[in-house]
């Protein structure tokens, strides 16, 4: 499904989004980014994150698929896109993320994340490497 991936500018239009459980009309932090994946002009997921320059790696936040699009290839759309600008900023396409509990073994066994303490997750460069090959090439 390759969706059109573009930087959220204004997050008020976000608000009360049909098909979303999470208010995207505030970011968690000033510095963060939201992106959103369009299908057909219809936004179909969300991804919130912060480029960590200290720590060479974004962390990211928040990755919301609308129901509509759910089961298709968006959410990983959106998560090599996040790897690739860890690419691009010199991160070696690190990402780190904290995962519910549900979903913890969903994105190690679907997605290659490997685990940190505690609940988080991170993608390393084979693992961004990967997720780039398999969602954004096409």
């Amino acid at each position: 499904m390759l969706a059109k991936i573009l930087e959220v500018e204004d997050t008020a239009s976000l608000q009360a989004l049909e098909g979303f459980e999470f208010d995207w009309s505030v970011h968690t932090y000033p510095q963060t980014k939201i992106f959103s994946a369009q299908v057909q002009g219809e936004i179909a997921g969300l991804i919130e994150f912060e480029r960590m320059s200290s720590e060479l790696y974004n962390f990211m936040y928040l990755i919301e698929v609308s129901k509509k699009f759910r089961g298709t290839t968006v959410a990983g759309e959106l998560l090599a896109f996040i790897a690739m600008d860890s690419f691009q900023n010199g991160f070696d396409g690190f990402v780190v993320f904290e995962s519910k509990t549900v979903t913890y073994k969903y994105y190690i066994e679907k997605y290659g994340a490997k685990p940190l303490p505690g609940r988080r997750l991170h993608f390393d460069s084979q693992a961004a490497a990967h997720l780039i090959k398999t969602y954004l090439e096409v």
